[in-house]
């Protein structure tokens, strides 16, 4: 069955194909125990998701206690075929910091949709940390209300998409509360016939006076049949606030290339280099 997910808050030109996406979900598909982390943090702690079966959809939950740090990890980590839906959700409370670092290393014939919901308190931060090394097709949706007066969000992604595979992201940093902060930043190459998409919304609700907002997107693009698209959005309803976004794509320049090989390096060589 088609399930709709990276839908965007308000839509764009239907001719795009970014307004969402749409994902073969499995008919079948079996529920694993869900994880939750709440209490005490124990140093930093890892989740390694089983991933063995055919379709699987987990469920990860974490609680952050006032005027505490929790550090997560993430594993994704499959070289077989197959799918997983995963919804994570946090709620982090007043004065305490969520740091969650998720890295996406799946096989060539392994579909995964990863949702990430989370709420912040009032001075609390959140922290999220995506790195995307393998696989055939990814979704990631991420929503984050910062809710809380002097709430912060900073989101650091990398990427890498190679072969024939997608890559899917959709951000939305919701300011809610007053002076709250938010600072996306997203690098990648992609190569061989890969695509990816990218939207990122920074959304300045009604009440959120003194909010500041940035998002960044760095592309580089090292073969031609690649394809990316990228939909940096800004919503205001506040008059206090400040917002900034912007994208840089491009290819390896004439100049770098010439440099490289004058020290006797091969086209081949550099490019294996950039990956």
């Amino acid at each position: 069955m088609k399930e709709t997910i990276n839908q965007m808050p308000v839509k764009t030109w239907n001719w795009l194909h970014m307004n969402s996406a749409a994902v073969d979900i499995p008919d079948e598909i079996q529920k694993n125990q869900p994880i939750a982390l709440a209490g005490a943090p124990r140093g930093n702690e890892v989740i390694v998701p089983e991933m063995s079966g055919n379709a699987q959809e987990q469920e990860i939950k974490i609680s952050v206690d006032s005027d505490t740090n929790r550090t997560v990890i993430i594993d994704y980590n499959s070289t077989g075929s197959g799918f997983m839906k995963v919804r994570t959700t946090a709620e982090i409370a007043k004065g305490g910091t969520l740091k969650l670092i998720e890295v996406f290393r799946t096989g060539k014939k392994y579909g995964l949709t990863d949702r990430v919901d989370v709420k912040v308190s009032e001075k609390a931060g959140f922290e999220l940390t995506q790195i995307f090394v393998r696989g055939n097709e990814t979704f990631t949706d991420v929503k984050v209300n910062l809710e809380g007066r002097d709430s912060a969000l900073k989101i650091d992604t990398a990427y890498l998409t190679t072969d024939d595979n997608l890559l899917d992201i959709n951000y939305e940093a919701n300011h809610i509360g007053e002076n709250t902060m938010s600072d996306i930043s997203v690098s990648g190459a992609l190569c061989d016939r890969a695509e990816k998409r990218f939207r990122g919304t920074i959304d300045f609700r009604y009440g959120s006076s003194g909010a500041k907002g940035n998002e960044l997107e760095n592309v580089l693009m090292l073969d031609p049949d690649v394809v990316n698209k990228t939909i940096p959005v800004i919503l205001c309803a506040e008059e206090d606030v400040e917002g900034n976004h912007g994208a840089t794509i491009g290819k390896l320049d004439k100049e770098s290339m010439d440099y490289m090989q004058s020290r006797g390096l091969s086209e081949e060589v550099i490019r294996q280099m950039m990956k």
